[in-house]
């Protein structure tokens, strides 16, 4: 054989297995970076936390609803199959939510909405609680599975906003405002706190105390709140870096830096606000610092507005009507929402709904302050519980996403999901393999 064409054969072979080689290491890479068997985990919480721009698509809306309820029914049969008891945060959830059952049937509500929103926000438990009882990989990945698609929500929504991608979105009768992936500006805030949460309890489980999930969940949040200007944001900005700080300093969660403080203090800034509207004395701060006027964008006329019709049914109250949420009538005459996380509750299911919901709050509270979690995850669930009970007081957080229910939901097992006080201690080798 002439030696040309054998040189060239060779020269082929060689670039054949450079090709392979580097082929391998691609595939390799992109395993170890998001193993395959994350992306079914990572395909349910996605059906589960769908965002808020899949209720604007008529043929997507229906599709995740269908698909929400065959992931419910997968979850009662794993239930079923492994025998899983119900846990005490398990079971106040479901009777939080049939609260607001009688009355939506007695008032001619919604029914659908209320049982969609039901199944799937109990699915996200019966997902976690699942989880908790496995192994610490099954743990492990069920954290940054959750911590992931949040961040990929960030991220995208905070592409649409730099590009100036949005859809418009009706607010009322008389004017519109964008909306991206995770809706309206206001909106936005709702998977920030929470995605933020979430990155530091992931990376919390590392030696390391800054991962690059915590890095790209406080500069996305803080570009899209610098960029939309949602003064409520900015407050629980504050409000989460202050108590962060002070939890680390005294991680123990007692006292007044405790889940079980912040709990109390939540309905507390509700009734200083909302009814004795103490923020009037703080004039100066709302309009010349915060660029707002003391009737908090129209929030008082609103409060004003609800409050007698929700004590027309105190105890069991008005049920989920067909406008989901909205039921406080507005200057421009159209319905709006009670713009207050506990008035919006009462109207829904009354003071039982109420009750039930302090219930649910305040076991995963006690649960996490008797516990021997990380002192850096304890730091991140109080400090984003705190400006979430505040930030509650002029917005909603159980509606839409619905992503504030993951505070009690996590709270209540943050050891078993972060490994506790030992996870801190743990060498990097043995905390690299699945990262």
């Amino acid at each position: 054989m002439p030696r040309g064409r054998l040189s060239a054969r060779r020269g082929d072979g060689a670039a054949t297995g450079t090709a392979g080689a580097l082929k391998e290491a691609l595939v390799g890479f992109a395993r170890r970076c998001y193993p395959l068997r994350y992306l079914g985990l990572m395909m349910i919480c996605g059906i589960l936390m769908k965002p808020s721009l899949v209720d604007e698509s008529a043929s997507l809306a229906p599709l995740v609803k269908a698909l929400t309820a065959v992931v419910f029914l997968g979850l009662v049969l794993a239930y079923l199959a492994r025998r899983v008891a119900l846990s005490a945060t398990l079971t106040l959830f479901i009777l939080y939510r049939l609260a607001y059952l009688l009355p939506t049937l007695l008032h001619d509500g919604d029914l659908l909405n209320w049982g969609y929103a039901s199944i799937a926000q109990v699915s996200v438990l019966m997902v976690i609680e699942l989880h908790v009882g496995g192994e610490e990989d099954s743990r492990r990945r069920l954290l940054r599975v959750l911590t992931d698609l949040l961040l990929l929500y960030l991220m995208v929504n905070a592409a649409m906003i730099l590009l100036g991608i949005s859809k418009d979105a009706a607010a009322g009768a008389q004017f519109s405002q964008p909306s991206y992936l995770l809706g309206i500006r206001t909106r936005v805030t709702d998977t920030i706190f929470p995605a933020t949460m979430l990155a530091f309890l992931y990376d919390s489980t590392s030696p390391r105390r800054w991962g690059w999930r915590s890095v790209i969940a406080v500069g996305t949040g803080l570009l899209q709140i610098a960029f939309l200007h949602v003064a409520t944001a900015l407050v629980g900005t504050a409000i989460a870096a202050i108590t962060y700080v002070m939890v680390s300093l005294r991680p123990h969660g007692r006292g007044l830096l405790s889940m079980r403080a912040v709990t109390v203090g939540g309905l507390v800034v509700t009734l200083l606000v909302v009814v004795v509207r103490i923020h009037l004395l703080f004039a100066s701060l709302i309009e010349s610092t915060l660029g707002k006027s003391l009737t908090l964008t129209g929030r008082t006329d609103i409060w004003d507005a609800a409050l007698p019709i929700v004590a027309e049914s105190p105890l069991l109250g008005h049920g989920i009507n067909h406008e989901f949420g909205r039921f406080a009538p507005g200057l421009d005459g159209g319905l709006w929402q009670a713009h207050n996380q506990y008035l919006q509750i009462m109207h829904d299911g009354g003071l039982i709904a109420v009750g039930l919901f302090g219930a649910l709050l305040w076991t995963a509270s006690a649960r996490i302050d008797r516990s021997a979690c990380d002192p850096r995850a304890r730091a991140a669930l109080t400090a984003v519980y705190a400006a979430m009970s505040v930030m509650a007081v002029s917005e909603i957080y159980i509606y839409n996403m619905a992503l504030f229910i993951l505070i009690p939901f996590l709270a209540s097992r943050v050891v078993e999901l972060t490994g506790g006080s030992r996870a801190a201690g743990t060498s990097p080798r043995e905390r690299s393999a699945d990262r």
